[in-house]
């Protein structure tokens, strides 16, 4: 049955769809941050930042653009031109492509969730990134090494690749942020954007490789696009970005002096995409 229900969700056309037809109130996916009803066309983005172990801290942030899902997927998944979008992008470097397995794919499920994610990551397309992002922070010019992998999910990541189910179920968005405030960072354990579960989405998750030398201790994120029925005009078309980023930076660099300018470069990237997407 929860096989059949994913296909036909799959194969849902979301453009039959009015306003009134969906339940924006239904948010068992969305972390503390943003509101059921809230609409951010043509506002600014909404960002969050909730600290964690470690010297970490979890960002989600959103923005809504009026275009297509498939036309920022394509824009992100566009790797060699990713500094063309991104302005605090220094360095954008493609070392390595996947082009994703064929067929359906298996997978172990007496392994951990962690690890049944990892294994279905290396069947989906993507690439290797050598990244340098720059900022200035407290009056001093800085710049950040990552080399990430990134991997594409068109149908969404599976609901067992971010936190239990349980955090979100029953719980006020105050006691949701107490418990993350005590969830260390684990590696293809990912932060869960914010998204209506009831409709389809599609995401693109980034983390930093293992053994990384780069400014991060550990950084991991997705991107996740959903489609919003019955907020544009007819004919048009309407989504949601969001961003979900765990980051860790190493111990000389504590997170409490950069983790302001993290936001403000989100957001600026935020709208720097729906600027590229609408012009």
């Amino acid at each position: 049955p929860e096989e059949e229900e994913e296909e036909e969700q799959s194969n849902f056309d979301v453009s039959t769809l009015k306003y009134e037809d969906v339940d924006y109130t239904l948010t068992d996916m969305a972390p503390p941050f943003i509101n059921e009803d809230e609409c951010l066309i043509p506002g600014e983005p909404v960002v969050r930042v909730e600290k964690a172990p470690q010297n970490s801290r979890r960002i989600f942030a959103g923005i809504d653009i009026p275009v297509s899902v498939d036309d920022v997927w394509n824009l992100l998944t566009d790797y060699p031109n990713l500094q063309k979008v991104v302005p605090n992008l220094v360095v954008n470097e493609v070392l390595e492509l996947y082009s994703g397995g064929e067929g359906e794919i298996s997978v172990d499920t007496s392994l951990s969730d962690a690890d049944q994610c990892k294994a279905i990551a290396n069947h989906m397309k993507g690439a290797v990134l050598k990244q340098v992002g720059g900022a200035k922070v407290v009056g001093i010019n800085f710049s950040a090494r990552t080399t990430l992998e990134v991997r594409e999910w068109p149908s969404g990541m599976p609901d067992f690749a971010h936190y239990e189910d349980e955090i979100y179920e029953g719980k006020s968005r105050g006691e949701r942020v107490r418990e993350s405030k005590g969830r260390e960072l684990t590696r293809y354990v990912f932060p869960r954007p914010f998204a209506l579960s009831s409709l389809p989405h599609k995401d693109i998750s980034m983390q930093s490789v293992e053994k990384d030398d780069g400014e991060f201790r550990m950084y991991q994120g997705v991107w996740r696009m959903q489609p919003l029925p019955g907020c544009s005009p007819p004919g048009e078309s309407a989504m949601r970005l969001t961003y979900a980023v765990e980051v860790s930076p190493r111990p000389y660099l504590p997170v409490a002096l950069v983790e302001g300018r993290i936001a403000q470069d989100l957001c600026a990237n935020l709208k720097a995409i729906r600027e590229r997407m609408t012009s």
